[in-house]
């Protein structure tokens, strides 16, 4: 099928979806500028488009401004792109990794406005975005604590000066990871392609001349807080929120966690539900993530906060000293949101939106662990589900590892004992309601 062709068949398949006529006209017209202007002169099919052609397409500003509406018109132009992307791989024009280099290459919208404005010699930003990354509050806390680290010897720090000082990389560089974070740096239009050769932008340059720990600091501010990693990763319920929370809640109260693999084959059914909370678990919940084992390096191992070894069978994750500053000063953060989250269950559980509710259960234990608030909201609902061996486990471990204080662990108490009435489970109904009025007469 030739371009004409599949342009007629795009507006079928944009018809047929119920765009407005507006949008139709506009994203028809950007691919027939596309394939008019720039593909053809380099023998190219809107199944080909690669980084260069694309390139320059968005060289063209005065046919971007006559034709496409200037500046405002970028993001829909891009649009239009993923709105072919979608027809070309649902009519299998394309695939796989075609795919992923589409999205990811129309999806770069920062990119391109900016590459807009430098073409049209428009207000530099650059000392803008380099007091943003350096002065605030939490890279100002990380230089602060960089003071005796050397973090020249950091992986992703090496890689970062590299590729700003354009050095060739080692054969052992080249791989997943290092594309990963290439694309970090073209989001945050640190570098772009030109011609298939990475440039350095006016920021990128800017940021190479930093001292190391303002470098440092920018960098981990840059991927903890400002960068959208679910374009990178073509994954858009990719948060690393969830990682960094993961560890700051595991290494907020211990040093290093042994992972032996043997012994989680090994676990029990019966204890599947009290699992998912453990530290060893959510560890290997980050692995499993898609590409969640490549962003805990590249963030996390290869810019110095956690260490991870095998050792015996065993894989041994350590939080470094540094480290421990770091997500130490991330802690009071989490726990707001530790609170919100319990509240927002509270509030599914009092509107009777039952699956809701649990499904916020899971996400919570998945990631900050075991909580006597959140096991006991989730003991209820398997009461209600009349799943009392399972509500029975789940209570008696939350009371088991609780503080035995507290209005938390009386309601725990109570439910246990209202459970273990429900098993016929004499002797623990008598241990849990002594347990329960003594807890009665302290208050």
């Amino acid at each position: 099928m030739t371009d004409k062709e599949k342009l007629i068949a795009f507006e079928k398949y944009m018809r047929e979806k119920g765009l407005e006529e507006e949008t139709i006209e506009f994203n028809l017209l950007v691919v027939k500028l596309l394939i008019n202007r720039v593909l053809v002169y380099f023998n190219e099919t809107l199944e080909t488009i690669d980084s260069f052609t694309f390139e320059e397409f968005t060289d063209m500003v005065s046919v971007i401004n006559s034709e496409l509406g200037g500046r405002d018109g970028i993001p829909r132009m891009l649009n239009a792109m993923l709105e072919l992307t979608e027809f070309l791989k649902i009519n299998k024009f394309i695939k796989g990794g075609k795919i992923a280099h589409y999205k990811r290459m129309f999806n770069n919208a920062e990119y391109y406005l900016e590459k807009y404005d430098r073409l049209m010699g428009k207000r530099d930003d650059t000392k803008d975005f380099i007091k943003e990354i350096t002065t605030n509050n939490f890279s100002k806390f990380v230089i602060r604590n960089c003071e005796y680290v050397n973090n020249y010897d950091f992986k992703t720090m090496i890689l970062l000066e590299k590729i700003l000082n354009d050095i060739p990389l080692e054969s052992y560089e080249k791989n997943e990871e290092t594309d990963i974070f290439i694309k970090f740096l073209i989001q945050n239009n640190l570098v772009f392609y030109d011609k298939n050769i990475i440039e350095v932008t006016k920021k990128g340059r800017a940021l190479s001349r930093l001292d190391i720990d303002e470098r440092y600091a920018g960098i981990l501010y840059l991927m903890l807080f400002k960068t959208n990693w679910g374009n990178i990763v073509d994954n858009s319920n990719f948060d690393i929120l969830k990682i960094r929370d993961i560890l700051i809640s595991i290494f907020n109260k211990n040093n290093e966690i042994k992972i032996n693999v043997n012994e989680m084959i090994k676990i029990d059914e019966k204890n599947s539900l009290i699992e998912i909370a453990s530290e060893r678990f959510r560890l290997a919940s980050i692995e499993a993530m898609t590409k969640g084992g490549c962003i805990l390096d590249l963030c996390f191992v290869n810019m110095g906060l956690i260490e991870i070894r095998a050792h015996n069978g065993c894989l041994i994750y350590k939080v470094t000293e540094l480290g421990k500053q770091v997500l130490g000063n991330l802690y009071k953060d989490m726990v707001y949101q530790m609170k919100s989250r319990i509240e927002s269950i509270n509030i599914a559980i009092r509107d009777k939106k039952y699956e809701r509710a649990e499904k916020k259960i899971f996400e919570f234990l998945m990631i900050y662990g075991g909580n006597n608030i959140v096991w006991d909201y989730l003991g209820q609902l398997l009461i209600f589900n009349k799943k009392y061996e399972e509500a029975y486990t789940v209570l008696k471990n939350a009371y088991e590892s609780s503080s035995k204080r507290g209005s938390a662990v009386k309601t725990v108490l109570y439910h246990l004992v209202l459970v273990a009435r429900k098993l016929k489970l004499k002797d623990e109904v008598q241990i849990y309601e002594t347990k329960l009025s003594n807890l009665d007469r302290v208050k």
